[in-house]
């Protein structure tokens, strides 16, 4: 294996972190699943992934997976002192892929962003703004699950900036433009420093979710839970 996605932890997180990354076209064989149940890691070669048996807090758990060979991590244990533990063990074995890590509470988060971690998602307080929202405003909240559900209604995906849009406004490009990436920076759509938009530019937009914008190259989902 190699440019692989290894995923740690096969419980509704990291399941749904496998579909929304295959929803680009990676085939699952491309995907190793780590997970200490014999249960879920048959679960997972069921569903046509490469399943690993093992504490992925242990370097040589890892290493069967072939992680630091790796492409993409995604860390989705059930606890988060073993997300901690094995986003650390992790980047010691891979210092290039991205790691992406979930975590239950977000007092915990900026002990895996110590620990290497790339990005990572509070599942706690996602649920709970998603609650907020939907009390506050049922159609807003709708609209927001329906971002989440990735391939129906609407898809949230980052894309390249295509020549003719260069010199552009981000509103004034055919997709609805949240947000720009340019070098390390996010910047909003209405960000001054955004300016006219530059070729090297991503973008983040809002989609009719339809089987084109699934295989892409260059178009990626982005998960929202």
């Amino acid at each position: 294996m190699r440019d692989h996605t290894v995923v740690i932890g096969f419980g509704t997180k990291g399941r749904s972190a496998i579909q929304t990354v295959c929803a680009t076209g990676l085939r699952t064989e491309q995907v190793v699943v780590v997970d200490p149940s014999a249960k879920a890691v048959d679960a997972a070669t069921a569903e046509g992934y490469t399943g690993v048996m093992g504490d992925a807090t242990r370097s040589d758990v890892l290493r069967r997976a072939e992680l630091h060979k790796a492409r993409q991590i995604i860390v989705a244990p059930q606890r988060d002192d073993t997300a901690v533990l094995v986003t650390l063990t992790a980047r010691q074995l891979n210092r290039g892929a991205k790691l992406v890590a979930a975590v239950r509470e977000e007092e915990n988060a900026p002990l895996l962003k110590q620990s290497g971690a790339d990005a990572v998602i509070t599942s706690a307080s996602a649920a709970g703004r998603l609650l907020g929202l939907s009390v506050l405003s049922p159609a807003a909240g709708m609209v927001m699950e329906d971002l989440i559900q990735q391939g129906s209604g609407l898809d949230l995906v980052e894309r390249p900036v295509v020549r003719g849009e260069v010199g552009k406004r981000p509103r004034e490009t055919d997709d609805l433009v949240v947000s720009v990436v340019r070098g390390h920076r996010l910047l909003g759509y209405d960000d001054p420093a955004v300016g006219a938009l530059q070729l090297t530019d991503r973008l983040i937009t809002i989609v009719r979710a339809s089987p084109g914008n699934q295989a892409v190259p260059g178009i990626r989902p982005l998960p929202l839970d």
